[in-house]
């Protein structure tokens, strides 16, 4: 009898709301900690909470396969946790939220550019809606920027966009907690020196300390450790560019996280919700 699997569906709305409330969590750890403590915190324990998880004596890897695992660690994770913190310096965490639903695109461009993943109209009209779907959760925003922060955001997704086509095309045999594992433990190292440099003040009778802190370290366990295992199911399971639509709903996330701090909600955000919906449902029909 064959083995039951999690409907995509649900890892996919899972994620969404992982990752949605990332920016928000990335806000409140900005309030003590700069964006480059915050990228090392997320990195180094990231990595150290999926250590105990793996059993690392008895690894079967192919030799030639390390480099993808290196690779997927710093595009997937290392460099995208720096440039986002510093792109939130100077711009919204809707903005960089919406600017993150550029990663099908990015993943769709290289797949088909430089791994010969197979093209369709369907898929390229689904990624078009969701790019529209994005746009329009943003329209009506007093939306103040520099164009210097926002590239950091773009370059950051790019790399998603790459990391995408490696896990999908490089990496697919692999268990989804060894391809999240063994990355993120390489990263962690680099991340904890990275910390030991820069210093940790911790306070925990400072109420903003604490909240900065947690919020980090929250961002680090759930929005990277066990997101990225979600994440990297959801690839095998299906395709890239299906399972970076979750970069769709993220600013759905984003916006009724908004609600809490009373954020006006506009009819063209209901307009990029079924734009996004049916984005999600081309890609997954072009399976």
């Amino acid at each position: 009898m064959p083995k039951s699997q999690t409907s995509p569906y649900i890892i996919l709305g899972l994620l969404a709301i992982i990752w949605g409330s990332s920016f928000i969590l990335m806000k409140e750890g900005l309030k003590f900690y700069s964006s480059y403590q915050i990228a090392a915190i997320r990195i180094s324990f990231s990595g150290l909470a999926l250590v105990p998880f793996v059993n690392w004596k008895k690894l079967d890897i192919k030799s030639s396969d390390y480099k993808y695992f290196i690779i997927s660690g710093f595009l997937g994770s290392a460099i995208p946790a720096f440039l986002f913190p510093l792109a939130q310096t100077r711009i919204s965490s809707s903005l960089a939220g919406a600017i993150n639903g550029l990663t099908p695109l990015f993943a769709l461009i290289v797949g088909v550019t430089f791994l010969g993943v197979r093209f369709s109209k369907i898929k390229a009209f689904g990624v078009i809606f969701g790019l529209a779907g994005a746009a329009f959760l943003i329209l009506g925003k007093d939306i103040q920027f520099e164009f210097s922060h926002v590239m950091m955001a773009i370059i950051a997704t790019l790399c998603y966009g790459i990391n995408v086509n490696i896990i999908k095309q490089k990496l697919d045999n692999y268990p989804p907690l060894l391809v999240a594992a063994l990355p993120l433990a390489i990263i962690s190292i680099a991340g904890f020196a990275i910390l030991s440099y820069l210093g940790l003040s911790v306070d925990l009778t400072d109420t903003q300390c604490t909240y900065s802190l947690g919020s980090t370290l929250l961002l680090a366990f759930v929005g990277t450790s066990i997101s990225l295992i979600m994440f990297n199911k959801l690839i095998q399971q299906t395709n890239t560019v299906f399972a970076t639509s979750v970069t769709y709903l993220i600013p759905i996330v984003a916006l009724f996280w908004g609600l809490f701090d009373n954020e006006q909600i506009l009819y063209n955000h209901f307009i990029g919700l079924i734009f996004i919906l049916g984005a999600i449902w081309m890609i997954r029909k072009d399976k």
